[in-house]
């Protein structure tokens, strides 16, 4: 019986593919009453709550205040915060304060301050609020 060979030569090749650009992190505002005044030192003027963000981020806060009945309205101030965004990540922007703030619906400088959460990794990730008097803060 004769015997056949049978060769198979396999030819490998490369392709160099450039890797996936990183998509920027979505950003947005959690809180109804939490109200954006400056993004990166530039005015708000539609009521924007969300964007798109890939550089570091610094944002300017007021709140909104309304009363329930028979309560006293105060100032609620202006919080500026900043953090650097990680690409693919979510983020939210939420209020911490006083329990009665939430009930009573007014908000007073220097008792709430606006945080921002990773919602990827689940951590407040922003600076302590800087409160300023008027304006915007880059």
């Amino acid at each position: 019986m004769k015997q056949t060979a049978l060769c198979v030569v396999v030819v490998l090749t490369s392709c160099a593919m450039a890797a996936p650009s990183a998509r920027p992190a979505d950003l947005r505002i959690s809180n109804a009453n939490l109200l954006a005044t400056c993004f990166a030192g530039t005015p708000i003027s539609n009521g924007k709550r969300s964007w798109s963000v890939t550089e570091p981020v610094s944002m300017t806060f007021t709140m909104r205040n309304q009363p329930r009945s028979g309560v006293d309205n105060r100032d609620p101030g202006i919080a500026v915060v900043s953090f650097t965004p990680v690409a693919d990540h979510k983020y939210e922007i939420e209020v911490r304060g006083d329990a009665a703030a939430f009930s009573t619906r007014v908000w007073t400088k220097g008792e709430w301050r606006p945080v921002v959460r990773d919602r990827t990794t689940d951590q407040i990730v922003s600076t302590d609020p800087k409160w300023i008097e008027t304006g915007c803060d880059a």
